[in-house]
């Protein structure tokens, strides 16, 4: 009797045991409030013993959808593919997620289906809605009432934990989707929120966002290792400079290695990217860089999905002065990645507030930028009729002693204008002497009229072709105009001093009479109430005297300007008191 019980025991211990065994995990990615994508067969994974089945489920209340099953391999993996409906707009269901093992089940509920994007980068990135600056202790634009209103409960919030490895790691550390509200949208990354609350507006869907960023990363982190010591170029860059004393936000594939990998094979739409600030230095390397990492992201998630970038942010220490270009030349080095199909990029020029802003490269205007980036995902992915592109140069004519500047027609919306109303900025035009210097930007329908009084016979106009450059050029759906440059010098001069002709002096008088219209044909008028006008003078932009009303004592004055070469004037107006008050016109023929 005793040997019986005894026998007994064994076969119920090892009974137990290969329960314990048969026990399932499921990926930290897969939780409770996310959005699976729809319309996919979305792979779910996890972890048991070799050999386990398990069974997977997507349901809605009592009516499930649809079912698969897996076996965990050698290595204690399984994974299945479940396939999810299309999310229809205006409608929401929420749906249970079940994986059945042996010995245990594991449930996530209140799961919706939509749009998972991936928003990844360095700080602009994760700069969060409630944003705690050192300096300014201020979120974005108007933080608290944003905050307040972001009640989104289709929009699903995931921000993965910060982890370091040198080997690609499984699973992450950690991390939970929660429902988009106050409470929980506070310390997201902002420009993921409102990239994902545009879509979920205009849409009507379901969107679900994760966040894999960690501020100050360099690009090199992001790529996996097999990659950069593959190619000889990225290999003498970001690998064989590796010492001990290299920081963690240089360190090639940490990152990739502790962040992203854990998340491969998600089914995902796209990524927003908001990184650069870290390589600056790294001239055409960093394009190199750049097509690589999405490349094997691509490859690594099984998706060829949509890339979208942000333009690295003026960047000028207060009181210094703008006479630099290399940040200029790296926005074009992040613009390469438009080589490759489905990528895209904004611009961020005219987002800065003040000179604070500009010398820490941390906008807290994040809304345009997520907005900016939703706009291309709404035209590019979903079909809408929405305008995605800013100003994008097209093409130069020198005309005398002016160059215009042609945009892309479909670039354009229905037409351009100034940002807030004052004179355009960031234009600078050089002869063949590589000398740039600032120069005056007039609208001409859909064209650009630059030109300077230091240059008579220009050759090339830059635009926003510096570190800190601060734009108004946008189209009137207010996008932003890329920089750009005419030419491909690699060693101009850009040449100090402020732009010229800045409508402004004499602010009281301005607002007395009105010239018009700008830009003029057959007659230049200039009237109001004002009576202290002393003489109008139409000058060029040598400074040759054109016309000249002289000995004038009234407010209503009209040139006669048949005769005028169409081009850039400057319009003098002198007062009794001798001050006078210039306007830029334009004669368009």
């Amino acid at each position: 009797m005793k040997k019986t019980v005894q026998i007994t025991f064994f076969f119920c211990l090892l009974f137990t045991q290969q329960i314990v065994s048969q026990t399932i995990t499921v990926a930290r990615t897969f939780n409770t409030n996310m959005v699976l994508q729809q319309s996919t067969m979305v792979p779910v994974w996890g972890w048991a013993t070799a050999g386990t089945q398990v069974d997977i489920s997507l349901a809605l209340g009592s009516n499930v959808i649809s079912t698969t099953k897996a076996y965990s391999d050698s290595n204690g993996k399984w994974l299945a593919n479940i396939q999810t409906p299309a999310a229809v707009s205006g409608q929401a269901p929420q749906y249970t997620l079940v994986a059945k093992g042996p010995s245990n089940t594991i449930t996530f509920t209140n799961v919706l289906v939509g749009e998972v994007w991936l928003c990844t980068g360095q700080s602009n990135m994760t700069f969060t809605m409630v944003y705690q600056d050192a300096a300014t202790n201020v979120g974005v634009v108007d933080y608290a009432n944003e905050i307040n209103a972001a009640n989104y409960p289709n929009v699903r919030l995931f921000t993965c934990p910060l982890s370091r490895s040198l080997t690609p790691l499984t699973n992450l550390e950690g991390g939970s989707w929660s429902v988009c509200n106050p409470t929980n949208v506070a310390k997201f990354s902002a420009v993921g929120y409102y990239f994902g609350r545009e879509l979920n507006t205009k849409l009507n869907i379901p969107i679900g966002l994760l966040v894999a960023a960690k501020s100050g990363s360099a690009i090199q982190t992001w790529i996996k290792n097999e990659t950069l010591v593959a190619d000889a170029t990225l290999k003498t860059k970001y690998v064989d400079p590796v010492t001990t004393a290299t920081t963690d936000e240089s360190r090639p594939s940490y990152f990739y290695n502790g962040i992203i990998a854990p998340l491969f094979p998600l089914a995902i739409k796209g990524a927003i990217w908001y990184q650069g600030e870290s390589n600056t230095g790294d001239g055409t390397t960093y394009t190199k860089a750049n097509i690589a990492m999405i490349n094997d992201w691509r490859t690594d998630f099984g998706i060829n999905f949509s890339f979208y970038a942000v333009q690295i942010t003026p960047r000028l220490n207060i009181g210094a002065a703008d006479l630099y270009f290399g940040r200029a030349m790296f926005r074009d080095y992040q613009a390469n990645i438009q080589t490759i199909a489905k990528t895209g990029i904004i611009a961020t020029n005219d987002l800065m507030q003040d000179g604070d802003e500009r010398a820490v490269a941390h906008p807290h205007n994040k809304k345009d930028v997520g907005q900016r980036l939703a706009y291309w995902a709404m035209a590019k992915d979903y079909g809408q009729p929405v305008q995605y592109l800013g100003p994008l140069y097209q093409s130069m004519a020198i005309e005398g002693n002016s160059i215009r500047i042609t945009f892309k027609a479909e670039s354009l919306s229905t037409g351009l204008i100034s940002k807030d109303g004052k004179n355009l900025t960031c234009f600078r035009i050089a002869g063949s002497d590589q000398k740039f210097y600032p120069a005056t930007g007039i609208i001409s329908g859909n064209t650009i009229i630059v030109n300077s009084p230091s240059v008579s016979t220009p050759v090339a106009v830059r635009f926003a072709y510096t570190e800190g450059s601060m734009a108004n050029l946008m189209n009137k759906q207010g996008i932003i105009a890329y920089p750009f440059r005419t030419d491909s010098w690699t060693s101009p001069t850009y040449m100090s001093g402020a732009e010229p002709y800045i409508t402004g002096i004499n602010d009281n008088k301005i607002k007395s009479f009105n010239v018009y219209p700008n830009p003029f044909k057959d007659k230049l008028f200039i009237s109001g109430e004002n009576v202290d006008i002393k003489s109008v003078e139409l000058i060029d932009l040598i400074g040759r005297k054109i016309n000249v009303l002289a000995n004038v004592n009234n407010s209503d004055l009209s040139f006669n300007s048949s005769e005028i070469n169409q081009g850039a004037y400057l319009l003098n107006i002198r007062m009794i008191d001798n001050s006078i008050v210039t306007y830029k016109v334009f004669k368009n023929i």
